[in-house]
């Protein structure tokens, strides 16, 4: 890995954190009974994957350093990336492979809104068919799912950032100007 490979080291680094969410996703789809350790274990791998990635970019910069902004910006790259992954697949699920699925959570919300009792009939039926705009259509999908991405891992990278951000190392960059 060299220090000149940051978009492909970012692709690579949201492929992979996207295939993880994708697959703990339909274990979730396909095992209720066991969603919410496998949201928790999502959780959890994305935190993981998203430091262990970032460590190893920043080992890259041991000579100049490598910033909190340079961190961030890694972050937000790899969210984009990850974005695609998961705005694909919600794509196909919705769509595709767990339409049932989905039109019951789109069913649970509207019976939501009408036991709140402050919608009519009219504002419900508006309301009903923003959501399954916003459920069904490949790219509201697509853009609310790397815009998800992106504000969550910029959150998990304030954190983040803050155990792989590295200062210069000072004895290395004083032996490079001697010799």
């Amino acid at each position: 890995m060299n220090k000149n490979t940051f978009w492909p080291d970012a692709s690579r680094a949201g492929a992979i954190i996207g295939l993880v969410s994708m697959t703990m996703s339909i274990l979730g789809i396909l095992l209720p009974s066991i969603e919410f350790v496998v949201s928790l274990v999502s959780f959890v791998a994305t935190i993981y994957l998203l430091f262990y990635f970032t460590r190893r970019r920043s080992l890259l910069y041991i000579k100049e350093g490598f910033t909190f902004v340079q961190s961030m910006g890694f972050i937000a790259a790899t969210a984009i990336f990850a974005g695609i992954i998961m705005g694909a697949y919600q794509i196909v699920a919705s769509n595709f492979l767990f339409t049932e699925h989905f039109e019951q959570s789109l069913d649970t919300l509207m019976e939501a809104y009408a036991k709140v009792g402050t919608l009519d009939n009219k504002t419900l039926e508006s309301v009903q068919e923003l959501s399954r705009m916003y459920m069904f259509s490949p790219i509201p999908v697509l853009f609310t799912q790397i815009i998800s991405c992106l504000l969550s891992y910029c959150f998990y990278g304030l954190f983040i950032s803050i155990g792989t951000k590295r200062e210069a190392d000072i004895f290395l960059s004083n032996t490079d100007d001697e010799e």
